[in-house]
């Protein structure tokens, strides 16, 4: 008996489908529902079913097939769940909960000893384990960044400490003359200019820029190639760009 019926939803599919004269051969014939699907039904084993949405496409081809209210089996398969729900919480809740309660208020701190809050341990090591992926990631971003500047502009990163370092041992020297450290500081001076109007490459392309094209700082620094005249990339097998 489930709520106000006097039998289960199985029951009365079972006595519905016995009163037309129906096999549950002929029934999942007809209905194309696996056997022991449409047994499952009649023996009101829903746990049979591996997903519950299965239940309610069953029981509409079921209905409709014997020609019944589809909405009024459904309707009693709700209310069968529902109190089938109600049943199994009840069971699960437990026989002494006023013991339970007075566990949890003999472990509540007493109100007249003073208690200092110390959060969990396991919320210390998520504080540590942000604290290293913040850390791992400020480092991933500064050695990225670092791989960029020198893919930039190679030769130059190459070129200038290397001038920068010979002119400041010569000028540190005291036996070296004041006006050779002028002219190196002069010849510095020149050497860094005219690298910003170099002649650039695109080794995969095989076409070199002039200053003042339009591509010219476009290219990628990976397949940058720098050349100090037009003679020298067309040597190297660079073609001029039409642009």
């Amino acid at each position: 008996m489930v709520g106000r019926f006097t039998e289960t939803l199985g029951q009365y599919l079972r006595r519905e489908r016995e009163s037309r004269s129906m096999s549950l051969e002929e029934l999942s014939r007809a209905t194309r529902i696996g056997l022991p699907f449409l047994e499952a039904l009649e023996r009101d084993d829903f746990d049979f079913f591996p997903q519950r949405d299965f239940i309610r496409g069953f029981l509409k081809g079921y209905t409709r097939h014997l020609g019944l209210e589809v909405e009024e089996v459904l309707r009693r398969y709700r209310i069968q769940s529902e109190m089938a729900s109600r049943k199994e919480k009840f069971q699960q809740m437990p026989l002494f909960p006023d013991t339970v309660g007075l566990e949890e208020e003999a472990q509540e701190p007493k109100p007249d000893l003073p208690t200092v809050a110390q959060p969990p341990q396991g919320r210390k090591r998520s504080y540590w384990k942000i604290l290293l992926q913040i850390i791992i990631v400020l480092v991933a971003l500064g050695f990225s960044w670092y791989i960029r500047q020198l893919l930039k502009n190679p030769e130059k990163g190459e070129r200038t400490p290397s001038a920068e370092t010979t002119f400041s041992e010569k000028a540190s020297n005291d036996s070296y003359p004041a006006k050779m450290g002028s002219k190196l500081e002069e010849k510095l001076k020149e050497a860094t200019v005219p690298e910003r109007k170099r002649v650039v490459g695109n080794r995969v392309k095989k076409i070199y820029y002039l200053p003042g094209m339009k591509d010219y700082e476009k290219v990628n620094p990976g397949h940058r190639v720098d050349f100090e005249s037009e003679q020298e990339a067309i040597k190297a097998g660079y073609r001029r760009s039409p642009q």
